[in-house]
């Protein structure tokens, strides 16, 4: 469980029927689901986010989750330049030159990817049933 959900589950251990959404909205996919998950109707759950009170907490504790999600992106990136550096002198010359390879794809650009990693952005959005997108920016 993501650990924002768990400290808001941890806030409210008896939860009224908002509450109830929030969480459901939050670790749902779509409304449908999230309105199985806390037993409320769809039409319930579409007032709650009309409501501007819980529309603003709702969109703060997805923009952590969201935050939390990049944060651990940007972590295991540096933990995947690290396992590229090691590589680059472990003693195997098909993982040097494939580490190599990879660095300076990445760097430079290659056949695939003509931008360089330096001009990339990913592009982090929500669509409307909440699900969590990453892409490249195609600009």
């Amino acid at each position: 469980m993501c650990p924002i959900l768990t400290k808001i589950k941890k806030i409210m251990p008896k939860e009224n029927n908002k509450e109830k959404a929030l969480i459901a909205l939050l670790e749902s996919s779509s409304i449908t689901e999230a309105a199985q998950s806390c037993q409320l109707s769809e039409k319930t759950l579409r007032r709650y986010l009309e409501d501007k009170d819980f529309s603003e907490e709702y969109t703060t504790a997805r923009r952590q989750i969201v935050e939390s999600v990049v944060t651990g992106l940007q972590n295991a990136a540096n933990e995947a330049v690290g396992t590229l550096r090691r590589n680059l002198s472990c003693d195997n010359p098909q993982a040097e030159i494939r580490a190599a390879q990879l660095i300076l794809d990445n760097v430079f650009g290659n056949s695939e990817n003509s931008k360089p990693a330096t001009d990339k952005q990913i592009v982090i959005s929500f669509n409307f049933n909440n699900q969590l997108r990453l892409t490249d920016d195609k600009n």
